[in-house]
């Protein structure tokens, strides 16, 4: 891959991610007349925050587990060339709205309609990178995806949406030092 290859600066990411939740959340004011409906825990908000956070650890750790694996590390060393020159700042932001209105769109709005396979199919989808060497960042979404959505359909949005934003903010975090695979 090449060395020259320049870093995303984190405001066209907050920007994409800015205009995915603005599109969840007309889908889910269109769908349900109510654009918060399709948000909701099932169960306790603070029950739902704590089980996707601790899916979101435990998912980040099983890829850190395997962050030498040879498609991984490529993958590895051309996300941390993305990032470069990020500060906590970027990573965070990046982190926490890319799972919130990533899992709007695809969790809430998406998955209820089509169902938890094609949601999971299309979030590897959208994770397709135009360098062949890079195929392990769409089976990753893939697999995340299942993750996300059955977190999704047992305890609600705001499960899907913390394990996703921790995903993320871990591996964005160890990134920036040099050490993570991420999914965003």
């Amino acid at each position: 891959m090449s060395s020259a290859l320049p870093t995303v600066r984190p405001v066209l990411l907050l920007h994409q991610e800015g205009v995915i939740g603005l599109v969840a959340v007309i889908g889910l004011g269109l769908k349900d007349g109510n654009p918060l409906g399709g948000l909701a825990p099932q169960g306790p908000l603070a029950w739902s925050i704590v089980v996707g956070a601790l899916v979101g650890i435990a998912s980040s750790g099983a890829l850190w587990l395997t962050r030498r694996v040879p498609p991984l590390a490529e993958l590895q060393r051309f996300q941390e060339r993305l990032v470069r020159g990020w500060t906590v700042v970027d990573a965070a932001a990046v982190a926490l709205l890319s799972g919130i209105a990533e899992e709007a769109l695809l969790r809430a709005l998406l998955q209820p309609v089509i169902g938890l396979v094609p949601a999971a199919l299309l979030f590897a989808v959208l994770h397709l990178v135009p360098d062949r060497r890079l195929w392990m960042w769409p089976v990753i979404a893939l697999g995340l995806g299942l993750v996300l959505g059955a977190v999704f359909s047992r305890y609600g949005y705001p499960a899907a949406a913390a394990a996703h934003c921790a995903i993320n903010l871990l591996a964005l975090m160890r990134l920036r030092r040099g050490g993570a695979v991420v999914v965003e």
